[in-house]
């Protein structure tokens, strides 16, 4: 079976969407472009899902509409997924490149994920790891458990139960869509990541993602953003460090 890669693409951006195919042909995987969000053009005091207040109280800020653009265009990739049956599928915001190791690493990686249950998600994409146990050397590059789900969501590959349980979680939006990631996957500990990244972002000026706009953590934040921001990261590396305690591969 073709693994199928589920592209985040704005109708309005064909050329981001055409290199990004360009990109997963080249890796044997099947480009299958999902309609992206422009949240730039809501109203977010009357965008239902968009829960205001919660995401003040977690985040010390609102979300731009960037924000909620590149989290809704998740929520369409994994409920495409989630609804295609398929056991595992790859999600790529469009502005992606692959690195030179994923040629070689992709095809083990994905035979070896399939030999086990004990993930939801792998980013492969991550720059920067914290928190993590060692798990397996695949094709040369190191898998590790990320106990501390890593922030950026450019490429991840995901199971049936990890599109669920993001799914279950999705709503109502409160942060962005990489910090709901982290959320879920430090809560379950079933996220993975490669210690070398395979796809890496930035192929285009940036266009709908959480990265645009400048205004990506200053966006009418409020006057307890420093506490809330502590507080909340504090959480997550708590139940990452207990998740690490106990001794999990």
């Amino acid at each position: 079976m073709t693994l199928k890669g589920y592209v985040i693409n704005l109708i309005s951006s064909p050329d981001r969407m055409t290199h990004a195919s360009a990109e997963l042909a080249a890796h044997d995987i099947e480009a299958v472009r999902v309609d992206g969000f422009d949240g730039r053009q809501i109203d977010l005091d009357s965008f239902a899902p968009y829960d205001d207040r919660k995401a003040r109280n977690f985040m010390g800020r609102s979300m731009s509409g960037g924000e909620i653009g590149c989290y809704v265009g998740h929520q369409r990739a994994l409920t495409a997924f989630r609804d295609s049956g398929d056991d595992m599928a790859i999600v790529f915001e469009d502005d992606i490149t692959f690195a030179r190791e994923a040629a070689e690493v992709l095809g083990p990686l994905l035979d070896w994920l399939r030999t086990r249950d004990d993930w939801h998600c792998v980013n492969i994409g991550a720059q920067r790891l914290k928190i993590t146990t060692p798990v397996e050397t695949v094709a040369g590059v190191d898998v590790v458990r990320a106990h501390y789900f890593p922030m950026l969501a450019h490429a991840l590959i995901w199971n049936q139960a990890g599109a669920q349980s993001f799914l279950d979680a999705a709503e109502p939006i409160y942060c962005p869509a990489d910090n709901m990631m982290r959320q879920v996957h430090t809560r379950t500990d079933m996220g993975l990541a490669t210690r070398t990244p395979l796809v890496n972002a930035g192929s285009f000026d940036s266009d709908i993602s959480a990265r645009s706009g400048g205004n990506r953590g200053i966006y009418k934040r409020s006057k307890f953003y420093g506490f809330r921001k502590q507080r909340r990261l504090l959480q997550e590396k708590a139940m990452a460090f207990s998740h690490k305690m106990r001794g999990r591969s």
